[in-house]
């Protein structure tokens, strides 16, 4: 069994809970958040990554309200690549969860919600990059390594992949018996995928793009296209959210429990091309699964 770690911080009078991988060893929490919503959040380093004692490229950050009606979440996958992906993914997902909190964030046009998370995203990146500048290379790192390093760090920046998100759950109308529609807010750049469930048949892939150019850097911000997706939903079952070190999981995510899932991704490290790997899932229960 991995660690559960999850914290539960006091942001503000509408959130409580925190959940968030840590980077330098490997994570897994299963929790229900009052009695709404069932959560559990996988990360693993890569076999490289466990061998060497490197930190998980992967980020993922998940907020909930304190009734679990509202939902706001990233993940990250920072590009290997890159000066510190590491970096990129942490700071961008951080930021990102944040953003979606903001009251006015999610309000007008889809596009214009696009161009403002796309403006901020590119101030978010003059400040991450000088913080990037203030990181030190290891003392004993050679000069010409040094060299080559600080190229990188400048012509590239740290760099990283996203989907995040909002689920907004409506209340119910009393006078009108009726339950308004929910909320669902994506957005996304690269290739990190989701699959959103209205019902156990009915599914939504987003993300998952081959764009190769879609990602945000700290020294040139947002690169590619910054993709955003908003909806009403009459019912919602489950949204599962994962990088693609999970890919050969992807179909099975749904039907494998706690232990399996753990047990199915420790295996993928014996792949010859594994990768650091991060899963999201979130499964609404219907008022007759709910605990007491």
């Amino acid at each position: 069994m991995l660690s559960e770690d999850a914290e539960r911080t006091e942001r503000s009078a509408q959130t409580s809970f925190c959940f968030e991988t840590g980077q330098s060893g490997e994570y897994f929490a299963s929790r229900t958040i009052n009695n709404r919503v069932a959560l559990r959040l996988l990360s693993l380093r890569s076999r490289e990554a466990q061998t060497q004692e490197l930190v998980n490229q992967d980020y993922a950050q998940v907020v909930a309200s304190t009734d679990g009606s509202t939902l706001y979440f990233c993940v990250c996958d920072g590009v290997g690549s890159s000066y510190r992906g590491d970096f990129a993914a942490h700071y961008l997902g951080s930021a990102l969860v944040a953003w979606l909190q903001e009251r006015d964030a999610l309000t007008g046009p889809i596009k214009a919600i696009a161009t403002r998370l796309r403006q901020r995203m590119n101030e978010w990146a003059q400040a991450a990059q000088e913080e990037l500048r203030r990181l030190p290379l290891a003392p004993d790192t050679p000069a010409l390594v040094r060299e080559v390093l600080e190229e990188l760090r400048e012509d590239y920046g740290s760099e990283t992949v996203f989907l995040a998100g909002r689920i907004a759950l409506a209340p119910w109308e009393t006078e009108l018996q009726v339950a308004r529609p929910m909320e669902a807010f994506l957005c996304w750049m690269g290739n990190v995928t989701a699959r959103l469930f209205v019902t156990g048949e009915h599914s939504l892939t987003l993300g998952g793009s081959s764009d190769d150019e879609g990602r945000w850097s700290t020294a040139r911000g947002s690169r590619g296209l910054l993709n955003a997706w908003s909806m009403g939903l009459s019912t919602i079952e489950r949204l599962i959210v994962y990088t693609d070190g999970l890919l050969p999981l992807a179909s099975s995510l749904t039907e494998l429990n706690d232990d399996e899932l753990q047990t199915r991704a420790r295996e993928l490290l014996l792949l010859p091309e594994n990768d650091d790997m991060t899963a999201l899932d979130l499964h609404w229960l219907p008022q007759d699964e709910r605990p007491d």
